[in-house]
């Protein structure tokens, strides 16, 4: 265990000499730096511009200030008239606007009057996409609250014929009234979801495909030295465990700033859930950076390699969506197994499986190899020795 101990210590000196490896260590702290920085700002991907005909209306101030309030993909701009909020949209400085009436508070008493939603504010687009339809549903829901009153106090007044005191009638309502969310997104483990900004959502995949990164950094390393005679002491059948402690060192390096960032980020759970999962996940990017390296098996091979496995990685693994139709890709990939197993101890399992089964083909393809460059070595010297024996009788004919 001390001689283990001393190899750590000794591995992570002669890591932390490496410029490379210091700067992929600070990747992560200015990735996450720059994430939080910019959720903390107003970052949405649509622009709207509110105007308000009647700055007095309070309903109408009320429903910007809600809008307002709400973090998310929309980004929220106010105008003082309806000319200046057309304008935006002309100049491309707004994807839309959305123009109140003089009394809000009449304008829903009307459609709710007339038992249908009709229309109430105006909206103003250039275009119509995917992303100003979910504007408009923002819009709705925002609206329906105060709809759903007037459309509740007419039929009691109007269609049941019940005089009722504004009070007791709004109580009554109230009683009723849903403020939270209808929908509670959950989990399997029963963690429930937290609402954060859309910049820190892919923080965790990002990291994952980080972690892999450094993976093949320790790969890249290890062929270096092997190519310069470092590991020349240690006999062949024990380098791919001499790789794996290797890779060990600097992927236990990379563990411990992956789960500071986690926690910087917001994204972190519970300790022993993320602790055993960064473990797992170590374990499955070790072995399978080494069975890059063994298939590769040159540097050049490797780092042409690298940038097509990350962007694979980054496409089929859920980073930035979810892509289903590629599953039996997807469990070739470590990063696959560490952003699902967050959530399901199941995928621990699978991690688990998936190492012993990567370890095995690394050591099949290591003593494949191994007993081919056995054999080789043997043709060499024999090939010597027969070249040797002809120039020795050469020279002794001669003599």
């Amino acid at each position: 265990m001390r001689r283990i101990a001393v190899w750590y210590i000794l591995l992570n000196k002669r890591l932390f000499k490496k410029w490379s490896f210091l700067l992929i260590l600070c990747m992560v702290p200015l990735l996450v730096a720059g994430l939080r920085l910019a959720a903390g700002q107003e970052s949405g991907i649509v622009t709207i511009a509110l105007c308000m005909k009647n700055p007095a209306d309070e309903l109408s101030v009320q429903v910007a200030e809600q809008l307002k309030g709400d973090d998310g993909v929309l980004r929220y701009i106010t105008c003082e008239t309806e000319e200046e909020a057309r304008e935006l949209v002309k100049s491309f400085q707004a994807d839309a606007a959305w123009i109140f009436p003089e009394d809000l508070e009449e304008s829903l008493q009307m459609a709710a009057a007339y038992k249908m939603a009709t229309p109430v504010v105006t909206v103003v687009e250039r275009e119509d996409n995917i992303l100003l339809i979910f504007s408009r549903e923002i819009l709705s829901s925002t609206l329906y609250t105060y709809f759903s009153y007037e459309v509740y106090t007419d039929f009691v007044r109007d269609d049941l014929g019940i005089t009722v005191d504004e009070k007791d009638l709004q109580a009554a309502y109230e009683l009723v009234l849903v403020e939270d969310s209808l929908f509670r997104i959950e989990y399997f483990d029963g963690q429930a979801s937290e609402n954060s900004s859309y910049l820190l959502a892919p923080v965790r995949g990002i990291l994952a495909l980080w972690l892999v990164l450094c993976g093949f950094a320790a790969s890249m390393y290890f062929i270096q030295d092997e190519k310069q005679g470092t590991f020349s002491w240690m006999p062949i059948k024990h380098r791919l465990w001499m790789a794996f402690g290797f890779h060990a060192v600097l992927l236990s390096d990379a563990v411990v700033i992956l789960l500071i960032a986690c926690k910087l980020a917001g994204v972190f759970t519970v300790w022993y859930k993320e602790l055993a999962n960064a473990v797992m996940f170590m374990g499955c990017a070790l072995v399978f950076c080494n069975l890059v390296r063994l298939l590769c098996g040159t540097l050049e091979r490797l780092g042409s390699c690298i940038p097509i496995l990350l962007m694979g990685m980054a496409v089929l693994c859920p980073v930035f969506l979810n892509v289903n139709r590629f599953r039996p890709l997807q469990y070739l990939l470590p990063p696959f197994y560490y952003l699902q197993a967050t959530h399901s101890t199941y995928h621990l399992y699978l991690m688990a499986a998936y190492i012993l089964i990567l370890t095995a083909l690394c050591v099949f393809i290591f003593l494949c190899r191994n007993r081919k460059n056995k054999y080789k070595r043997r043709s060499e010297v024999k090939l010597k020795r027969r070249i040797n024996k002809k120039c020795f009788v050469h020279n002794v004919e001669e003599k």
